[in-house]
């Protein structure tokens, strides 16, 4: 199979099938050379995060029996046309080559001659690359300015962040590799770090900027006895691990798939003595009589906070979902309550910006528990793309 094929395969499933884009380029990109694949990577991420405007380019052409099939393949066109300025009758070629019956190369070959300018959309969900329902929750719910910063970060192309393993390493035992150091604890490369011993050694891992922040809010000290709710795949429990004595520390997960990855990456990093459970977040009471003096939820959310990361994330949230994860949220935060010493912390984190799952969730709990108080909130909006949020609860 071609790159392009490849990548027609991967969007046609995110969005039909609504399966997971990066779970299929796992398994997809091994049909392709590795000299191929960041290609194809980039023009899956890329058509997905600007779907909505790359639809409009060819919106007055398209009618309305026209299959999904061949309006993803017209959006790939569109995008390498207007985005990666490749020629016109190079991107026509290909493209037509994609389509499958006589028919239909007939109708993208002529779709393809009559755009060749771009055209900007005078509807702001468009302009702004989300679902109508999302744009509009957004719009609901933040200033002109927030809005703007976060549909300007939401067209980012991500940065992949390393974390150091200070159980193995230091600062300075990278310092030869030209990293790029974000704070204390981050970096960023040039090159693709993943491939070197020092990471299949586990120095280091691979972690989102604001979830390697987390573990700074919750003001562990080394004998607190501490549980990360929602661990998989570990990061945020690994961070803790610079602080939080390795024996005195839990994690759990509800699948044991997710478990064992967590198994497998304290392996690598050199951690022997975590404790994890593998239990619905809702019912750990059920199974230990420990109680924790900090607790760490960062929550399943609708994830409306990282969706440059996930662009997928647009066709697989439905607005009915959201109802059933504050409902979630909610169950999952009365179960910390319930695992938490007396003066012991809560943080509630979340990677969404919908406020029903962010402060009016935190507000709802504290009504139910008039015994907590709100030391700290905040709702982070990051220009790079990355936004989440975070309630730091503490027990009277």
């Amino acid at each position: 199979m071609t790159q392009r094929e490849v990548a027609l395969n991967i969007i046609y499933k995110t969005i039909h099938d609504e399966s997971y884009s990066n779970l299929l380029m796992r398994k997809e990109l091994s049909q392709l050379p590795v000299i191929q694949r960041s290609f194809c990577t980039n023009l899956v991420n890329e058509v997905l995060r600007k779907y909505e405007i790359l639809n409009f380019q060819f919106k007055e052409h398209i009618k309305k029996n026209t299959s999904l099939k061949t309006r993803i393949i017209l959006c790939m066109a569109m995008y390498e046309k207007f985005y990666l300025k490749e020629k016109d009758y190079a991107v026509n070629n290909e493209y037509v080559k994609l389509a499958s019956s006589k028919y239909e190369k007939s109708f993208v070959n002529a779709v393809l001659h009559n755009t060749d300018t771009f055209k900007e959309s005078d509807e702001e969900d468009v302009n702004a690359n989300l679902p109508k329902w999302i744009y509009s929750l957004l719009k609901a719910q933040y200033s002109i300015d927030e809005l703007e910063k976060i549909v300007k970060g939401f067209q980012k192309v991500p940065e992949v962040y390393y974390r150091i393993n200070r159980n193995k390493c230091t600062k300075a035992t990278l310092d030869n590799l030209n990293v790029n150091w974000i704070n204390e604890d981050i970096f960023t490369s040039d090159r693709n770090m993943i491939n070197t011993t020092l990471y299949k050694d586990g120095y280091f891992y691979v972690q989102d900027l604001n979830s390697a922040s987390l573990y700074k809010y919750l003001d562990l000290k080394e004998d607190d006895i501490f549980l990360d709710m929602c661990s998989a795949p570990g990061s945020k429990l690994f961070n803790c691990l610079d602080i939080v004595k390795e024996e005195n520390a839990y994690g759990n997960d509800v699948h044991e798939s997710r478990v064992e990855l967590i198994r497998k990456m304290a392996e690598k990093l050199g951690y022997k003595n975590i404790n994890l459970f593998c239990k619905d977040g809702r019912k750990i009471k059920d199974i230990t009589d420990i109680r924790f003096d900090k607790i760490l939820l960062d929550a399943p959310c609708s994830g409306l906070g990282v969706i440059n990361r996930k662009p997928d994330l647009k066709f697989h949230i439905k607005p009915e979902s959201l109802d059933e994860l504050e409902v979630l949220q909610s169950e999952l935060l009365d179960s910390a309550l319930s695992l938490l010493k007396d003066k012991g912390t809560i943080l509630y984190s979340t990677c969404t910006l919908n406020k029903k799952e962010n402060s009016k969730q935190v507000n709802s709990f504290l009504k139910r528990y008039p015994d907590f108080m709100l030391e700290e909130e905040n709702t982070i909006i990051n220009e790079l793309g990355d936004c989440f949020y975070y309630a730091k609860l503490r027990k009277a």
